[in-house]
């Protein structure tokens, strides 16, 4: 391995000395060849902003991520560093630090640091105080929701660490947002659209200016030339890090604002406190979870739906990974990717009600598969492909889709509750084991075999017999009783 590794690298330094032999004649633009080499993430970003003067930064990431592993903590903490750094003015410190952080953020491979943050300002609230004016253009849309939002996060950290106040917004400035978020909306696409009450909960209490470059030729036509805004167009950058970036990622958020304890941001709670979902059902009763149905908003037509929010029939919860899964693919049953009319191929991305917002498909043959109504009033359970392809014509009805596996770092990665799932055939070995017995044929037994266990050492039935009795009203389980007893039969039984 470290032999193919040298003879690539010896390959590149050739292209690379091709290359500058070929510039240094002034046939180009440029007599250098302008894509530097680097090895890590780390001499990446060092690279990227080597015009803003961050020599040796690289060391410091490194020995943070030593320190640290994540690297979402890394670049708050890089930054951090860099704010002491001496510099020619605190705007300079200020500027460069949050571009380091985001660099960080975004593997020092993307233009989001350089492009996606046009400046950033020390201006004036009305009180005299001073405050960070955070000025985005455009690219940011290319750091992501989560870049957007820890973008502002960085900057706030930096300006903590700098002694510069707070923002404190005026009326007019909040309702500006107001209008101009559903406006840029109308003009390009938003992942994700904040009521009025969001969009004056985050803006209102944001201590750092969210402010942008006028990047859409329409303009507002309420709260113009406003004092503090230097345009009346859309300013899609500060739209996006609003809307897709703080609202769409607050949770991510508050984990890093709890983790490093910083002051001014309990606004985030109480944004996150408007949107739980998992409630009471009552003061006694058990918690419940509450659908989600922000993964169903833009459908486009002509797209499959494979399950609605919560909806008893849609996939169902399992916790784990599969060698194919990883981040954000999840893995589904071969049987069910085939029952649903071959849509979810492999490698296909299909959007998720939680805890993320999309995945990619990948497939898993020990997760339990679909069940299907046949049209001659069948119920079979299909575990294979080849189950769902022997009756596929005659499918009626998709009564249940099957088993999706998700593994708990997803959910600890978007910092979301975990939710129940079923009850898994791993959840049983466990309770085996704690019995102090396991069987030779605990994993695939006979009914009756599966009863005698479960009387016997006191453990719930093979998840294998577990019906979905769960999902229907009493009354209709009730109803189902009394047609078996007046009108069923045991056959080969």
């Amino acid at each position: 391995m470290e032999e193919y590794f040298s003879l690539l690298m010896g390959m590149k330094d050739e292209c690379y000395s091709i290359a500058e032999k070929a510039r240094s004649m002034g046939f180009d633009p440029e007599t250098t060849v302008e894509i530097p080499q680097a090895s890590d993430l780390a001499s990446r970003v060092e690279k990227l902003l080597d015009e803003y003067h961050v020599e040796g930064v690289a060391e410091d990431i490194r020995a943070l991520t030593e320190e640290y592993g994540n690297r979402e903590l890394v670049a708050l903490m890089v930054a951090k560093k860099m704010a002491k750094r001496p510099a020619a003015s605190l705007e300079e410190a200020l500027d460069r630090a949050t571009r380091v952080g985001l660099a960080v953020l975004t593997e020092g491979i993307l233009v989001a640091p350089l492009e996606g943050i046009a400046c950033t300002r020390i201006r004036k609230n009305a009180d005299g105080s001073d405050y960070v004016d955070l000025v985005f253009a455009g690219p940011i849309r290319a750091a992501g929701g989560t870049g957007q939002a820890m973008s502002v996060l960085i900057a706030d950290v930096v300006r903590t660490e700098l002694g510069i106040g707070r923002y404190i917004p005026t009326e007019q400035e909040i309702a500006r947002f107001d209008e101009e978020i559903p406006l840029y909306k109308q003009n390009q696409h938003l992942q994700y659209t904040p009521t009025s009450e969001e969009i004056d909960l985050i803006v209102r209490n944001c201590p750092v200016c969210v402010d942008g470059e006028g990047t859409e030729k329409v303009e507002i036509s309420g709260f113009r030339d406003l004092p503090r805004i230097d345009t009346n167009q859309v300013r899609g950058g500060a739209c996006l890090v609003i809307a897709e970036g703080m609202c769409q990622k607050a949770a991510k958020l508050k984990k890093h604002v709890d983790k490093i304890g910083l002051p001014g941001w309990e606004f985030i709670g109480k944004f996150l406190d408007a949107h739980k979902t998992v409630d009471k059902k009552d003061e006694e009763g058990p918690k419940k979870v509450q659908p989600q149905e922000k993964y169903l908003k833009d459908i486009v037509a002509g797209r499959p739906i494979f399950g609605h929010p919560c909806r008893v029939g849609g996939f169902r919860l399992r916790y784990g990974r599969a060698r194919t899964s990883g981040l954000a693919s999840l893995a589904y049953n071969t049987g069910s990717m085939y029952a649903m009319d071959e849509f979810m191929a492999l490698g296909t991305q299909v959007k998720i009600e939680r805890p993320g917002k999309a995945c990619v498909v990948t497939p898993c043959d020990r997760l339990e598969g679909p069940t299907l109504l046949l049209k001659n009033g069948d119920l079979v359970y299909c575990h294979t492909r080849e189950d769902v392809l022997e009756v596929r014509d005659k499918v009626s009805e998709i009564v249940d889709n099957g088993e999706i596996l998700v593994p708990f770092g997803e959910f600890c990665e978007n910092n979301h509750v975990l939710v129940p799932c079923g009850y898994p055939i791993e959840w049983h070995k466990l309770e085996l084991r704690e019995k102090g017995a396991l069987p030779d044929d605990w994993e695939d037994p006979s009914y009756e075999r599966a009863k005698e266990m479960s009387r016997d050492l006191g453990v719930p039935l093979h998840p294998k017999f577990n019906l979905f009795w769960s999902d229907w009203p009493l009354d209709r389980i009730k109803a189902l009783r009394e047609y078996i007893l007046e009108k069923g039969s045991f056959e080969d039984g």
